[in-house]
């Protein structure tokens, strides 16, 4: 009889053997028929806005799962129905996975804006293992210790696995120990969110609790107990007051897990539970998400019937709610193995953290909601496919979409206004990486009047309060708007007032917010982000004052020929009395001297004679009214008017000579106050 016994016993345990082989297999090896794949763990807004350039913050993954029978085979572990075997194979260095490098010239990564895929741009990436400098470089560890009477001498162990845990925290770690029996809705203790400099909580409570609770009943509901620690623990952890969060997050689970008389704690209720901590939504209609890598660690029961009997189920609900696709891990701890076994668990796991990524990209666009659409993708690797993320798809990251900054490149658009400064009434132009696609009408500018300071006690987020300050800056006439716009420029309008110049000559500068009024965003606000460019007063207007300067020299002109034509002296008379001279026209004169006398004596004949003008020709003096002026051939050479010859302009030698002409002649008939004449 006692042979029998021990021989079902035998049987069952190479059964549970064989149980939890297939189920590795079953868990693991469908996931490592892909190639490389990539997990973005945790996107984070916080560190975005360095200077007012809008940057996010992601931790990505890349891995190679290994085929768990090759694993298996390698360590000898088919052969054998060892637990020690597995257990051991699993602990082997990167037994289960291959890193892989981060591909930053193939990988893509999109946000969805108005239904379609804006890219972002690669910034920056980092090891995790090198940035624990970085003070959000961290892990939420939640460690849930099963407490409950079936662990019986297991509990030890448990409990210097979760020691170990605790006192291999990083710098920038928090945890949460939470320790629990079978009572559905009360924990034996929990530390709540510690950092590691108060780790000492969680010691406290684990030297205090070293022993086992007593039984509560014949059932335990399990699978219920973890999901309601998830969503208590990670669902408390940012609440004010509290530690801040780090990029990471993980779940320790050290029980037997035994689910007496529960439906709910199978394998497929775990299965079910493994993918709900994949997910990250917690609960599952939770906007928000963030992977929750669950590192199950298994302490079989002793020996018993009722332990025999529940032994299949009892591993099968542990190994399926580990999620090593994304850092989780299954192992076996027998009993007196705790300390050796919780620093190779320790070793595996943080191994494989420290090979994740930091990721940093700009990100100019964002939808104008609280739930964001993003997808990582990879193109061109040489014989290498790495299979996408495109799981966070309308989550909420943390962002409020009216505080991202606009994306504003702020070296060349101060560069522009080193060279051509701002000034009341002109325009300036903005450069960036805008999604307005080319709408000028969602551009505006607001201008900071001189000697204007934020407010420091100000609630930024009030939408009313940014409501006042835009409307208060209007009734200034500090708004300018969009004269032209495009997804890298915008031209802005300048307010013709100078009370938007702030300093003094070269060291004049503008305060410009540059705001997007359909998406309700806007450049930085700050005193040290806000857009400060150069500025001068408004220059003259160099076209009216030539324009005006010309008017005047025009009159001016007019005046001194009005002032030289009517004469000078009384009654209009020239100096002397004399005649005005001849005009000089062409064939004038001929060079013959003027007749004896001048014009003050009548010319003999009536005309003036001598030749003369020509013979035959009559002057002012002629007596023949059908000679004069109007007679053919006559003296002044214009021909007459009405004549049929035609007038020719004389050449420019010709009127240079009549000028000398004019000059002799009037030189010639100067005269005295006494009336003689006196050439010079």
């Amino acid at each position: 009889m006692k042979q029998s016994i021990e021989g079902r016993s035998v049987i069952r345990r190479f059964g549970f053997l064989v149980l939890v082989v297939v189920g590795l297999l079953c868990v693991l090896c469908a996931r490592a028929e892909a190639a490389p794949e990539a997990h973005i763990l945790r996107i984070d807004p916080r560190a975005a806005v360095t200077e007012g350039t809008p940057i996010l913050t992601t931790v990505i993954e890349i891995v190679q799962a290994n085929r768990l029978n090759d694993v298996l085979t390698s360590a000898g572990c088919n052969n054998t129905k060892s637990d020690d075997c597995v257990s051991n194979a699993l602990e082997t260095k990167d037994a289960l996975f291959s890193p892989f490098p981060f591909p930053e010239g193939n990988a893509r990564f999109f946000v969805t804006v108005d239904g379609a895929e804006q890219p972002t741009k690669f910034i920056s990436k980092a090891a995790w293992s090198a940035s624990y400098k970085d003070p959000s470089v961290g892990t939420a560890w939640l460690i849930a210790l099963d407490a409950s009477s079936g662990m019986g001498a297991h509990y030890g162990d448990a409990r210097e696995v979760a020691n170990q845990f605790v006192g291999a925290l990083g710098p920038n770690d928090l945890v949460n120990l939470i320790i629990f029996d079978d009572r559905p809705n009360q924990y034996v203790a929990d530390s709540k969110w510690v950092t590691t400099k108060n780790k000492g909580t969680a010691v406290k409570l684990l030297e205090v609790n070293n022993r086992p609770s007593e039984s509560h009943g014949s059932s335990r509901a399990l699978f219920d107990q973890v999901k309601k620690m998830v969503q208590n623990s990670f669902g408390d952890l940012g609440n004010t007051g509290g530690p801040a969060v780090p990029l990471h997050q993980a779940m320790v689970l050290l029980s037997n897990g035994a689910g007496r008389q529960d439906p709910g704690t199978n394998s497929l209720s775990a299965e079910a539970m493994h993918q709900y901590m994949t997910a990250g939504r917690f609960p599952e209609d939770a906007v928000m998400k963030t992977p929750l890598p669950v590192i199950a660690i298994y302490f079989p029961n002793g020996g018993g019937t009722m332990n025999d009997f529940y032994r299949s189920n009892d591993a099968a609900f542990m190994q399926n709610i580990a999620n090593p696709e994304i850092g989780g891990f299954f192992d076996i701890v027998r009993g007196g193995q705790g300390v050796d076994k919780g620093r190779k668990i320790i070793d595996v796991v943080k191994r494989r953290f420290d090979l994740m990524w930091i990721v940093k990209w700009r990100l100019s666009c964002i939808a104008p909601t609280v739930a964001q659409t993003f997808d990582l993708v990879f193109t061109n690797i040489k014989n290498t496919t790495v299979k996408p993320d495109a799981s966070f798809k309308n989550v909420a990251i943390g962002i409020d979409p009216t505080a991202w900054p606009l994306d504003i490149n702020v070296q060349q658009t101060v560069a522009e206004a080193q060279v051509n400064p701002l000034y009341p009434g002109g325009t300036f132009r903005v450069y960036g990486d805008f999604c307005w696609g080319g709408d000028k009408g969602r551009a505006e500018a607001y201008f900071v009047p001189a000697g204007s300071k934020p407010d420091p006690s100000a609630n930024k987020t009030d939408p009313d309060l940014a409501k006042k300050a835009m409307q208060n800056l209007i009734a200034q006439n500090m708004r300018g708007g969009a004269l032209e716009a495009g997804d890298t420029f915008v031209t802005l309008q300048v307010p013709d007032d100078e009370k938007m110049l702030e300093g003094q000559g070269d060291n004049t500068v503008a305060r410009v917010v540059v705001y997007d009024n359909k998406a309700h965003r806007a450049s930085g606000t700050d005193e040290k982000s806000v857009l400060t460019l150069k500025a001068g007063k408004k220059p003259f207007n160099l076209p009216l004052i030539l324009g005006i300067g010309g008017g005047v020299v025009v009159i001016g002109l007019l005046v001194v020929v009005l002032l030289r034509g009517g004469g000078g002296g009384k009654g209009g008379k020239r100096k002397g009395g004399g005649p005005p001279p001849a005009p000089i026209v062409a064939g004038g004169y001929g060079g013959a001297s003027p007749p004896a006398g001048g014009y003050g004596g009548a010319p003999p004949g009536g005309g003036y004679g001598g030749g003369y003008p020509p013979a035959g020709g009559g002057g002012y003096g002629a007596s023949a009214p059908d000679v004069g002026m109007g007679a053919s051939g006559g003296g002044m050479g214009l021909g007459a008017i009405g004549s049929s010859t035609p007038y020719v302009p004389p050449a420019p030698a010709v009127i240079a000579q009549q000028a000398v002409a004019q000059q002799a002649v009037s030189n010639s008939n100067r005269v005295t106050p006494g009336g003689a004449s006196v050439p010079l």
